[in-house]
């Protein structure tokens, strides 16, 4: 049975009182038979989720918003959502940490503003289905670029290499080179390493590097901590033609050192001044250009252009914690709640990073941490990072068991820490786990799909009671 199928349908209760209920359930939870526990959270989940998915609906949804330029660094995308989540705290009643709800810092990264687009033997493709520009790239403005086919075998084989670099040393710098990895090809560690080196490093002294795949890799915001002198590109091999007559090439990209960005941090004074902490990031990788404009007639038309709009990546994990805040902002909570917002998840944990190294409260007061990243869909149950060490295996099995009881999630995964999200950084101050969902629906990951409307929230409301029983005594 699931929870959701025997809600209460009268005025919420309390908070306070909601979890007293489930207090005095999970005291006896092993002798209580299931259907009489069942009926005892009947409460819990109009009390904490109110029935529906609207707020946190509504935050995903404006926090994906085109206005919000992705989150990232484009068009200072992240400082916009920091504007709009102090809003939030302040309207629910949060107190401030840091000053004003921030703490600043800064760090190395790159956007993505102005043209972006490639155009073969005539035929723009597609930004970001046919090709995709790395963010550190150079910017280039090539009308007639200069594309060399390199072999794969030849990339593969370091005296045949040598000889091809020496052989067209001086017109390769003004050039693409162009490597296209055969479909189906079992590539060996060593020449993986060397691709991946192309990242790090142009040996052709070229303009910029186009990798042919069958399939795009995911996009990121790796390796933009500093500047390079070229392009990398991967583009789909599927849609290079055998002999390229002409190519067009336009990518605009700005490096923007010690970029100035915030955390967004606040908290609800508890009963005790133990404090639980609830944690998101709220950036994501911005935008990938915009596009192209042409002349049709006398209208002029503007395509291509690509934003990481982010829904599930992370709007969903700070509507969560904002929906936990708002829940509790209504009675004082037993435990002092502190909530912080992280910017720069994406560009490799620097905003939880300078948080754990420049922390705004005692951590020696901290009973545990949780960070919430990924949250819509869930139709295959729950995963969460870090929770089989001495200091998080109480709190995991604590879920487990309520878990086991209601058969609200079909599966909680436990996997052993990672530096994969924003709860790494605090490990060794406090137990921190990091929760995220498994299985559709979601739009994508890393994908300009990742739009509110393709969210499903079907399981977030059981979900965010599941977290919540972790907020009490």
């Amino acid at each position: 049975m699931h929870l959701i199928e025997i809600v209460s349908k009268e005025s919420p209760i309390s908070l306070t009182d909601t979890l007293t209920h489930y207090s005095s359930a999970m005291k006896h939870v092993r002798i209580i038979p299931i259907l009489t526990l069942v009926l005892l959270m009947g409460g819990i989940i109009s009390s904490v989720c109110a029935q529906d998915t609207n707020y946190a609906r509504r935050i995903i949804r404006e926090l994906s918003s085109p206005g919000m330029y992705g989150r990232g660094a484009s068009y200072s995308g992240d400082s916009i959502a920091a504007k709009y989540l102090r809003r939030e705290f302040r309207r629910l009643g949060v107190k401030p940490l840091g000053v004003d709800y921030y703490q600043r810092y800064t760090y190395n990264t790159f956007s993505m503003e102005g043209q972006c687009w490639i155009s073969i033997n005539g035929k723009r493709l597609k930004n970001y289905h046919e090709f995709r520009v790395a963010p550190w790239s150079a910017s280039v403005t090539l009308p007639e670029a200069d594309i060399v086919y390199l072999p794969f075998e030849t990339f593969c084989d370091n005296d045949k290499l040598q000889k091809f670099i020496s052989k067209r040393k001086k017109a390769l710098a003004d050039c693409f080179i162009y490597i296209e990895i055969p479909r189906l090809i079992k590539m060996s560690p060593t020449t993986s390493a060397e691709l991946a080196k192309l990242k790090k490093r142009n040996p052709f002294g070229s303009r910029g590097i186009i990798i042919g795949r069958s399939a795009l890799n995911t996009y990121s915001l790796s390796q933009c901590e500093s500047e390079h002198s070229y392009a990398y590109i991967e583009v789909l091999s599927s849609v290079m033609p055998k002999k390229i007559k002409q190519s067009s090439i336009c990518i605009n990209t700005q490096f923007r050192p010690n970029y100035k960005t915030q955390n967004v941090c606040g908290l609800i004074p508890g009963e005790v001044d133990t404090m639980i902490v609830l944690t998101a990031h709220y950036d994501h990788l911005g935008t990938m250009g915009d596009g192209y404009k042409y002349m049709e007639g006398a209208e002029i038309k503007h395509e291509g252009d690509i934003t990481f709009f982010g829904a599930h990546d992370n709007a969903s994990g700070v509507a969560a914690v904002l929906d936990l805040a708002r829940l509790a902002s209504k009675e004082k909570p037993h435990y002092t709640l502190v909530f912080m917002f992280f910017s720069g998840e994406e560009a490799g944990l620097k905003g939880s990073t300078y948080a754990a190294q420049h922390p705004l409260v005692d951590f020696n007061k901290v009973k545990f941490l949780l960070n919430i990243d990924l949250f819509c869909g869930g139709n295959e149950g729950l995963m969460m990072f870090n929770a089989q060490s001495n200091e998080t295996k109480p709190y995991f099995e604590r879920l487990k068991t309520l878990n086991d009881a209601l058969q609200v999630a079909p599966e909680l995964r436990p996997r052993t820490n990672s530096p994969n999200s924003d709860h790494y950084p605090f490990s060794s101050l406090c137990p921190s786990m990091y929760i995220l969902t498994m299985g559709h629906p979601y739009g994508g990951y890393h994908d300009p799909a990742d739009r509110c409307e393709a969210c499903g929230l079907e399981n977030y409301t059981n979900y965010l009671t599941l977290i919540s029983s972790l907020l009490i005594p």
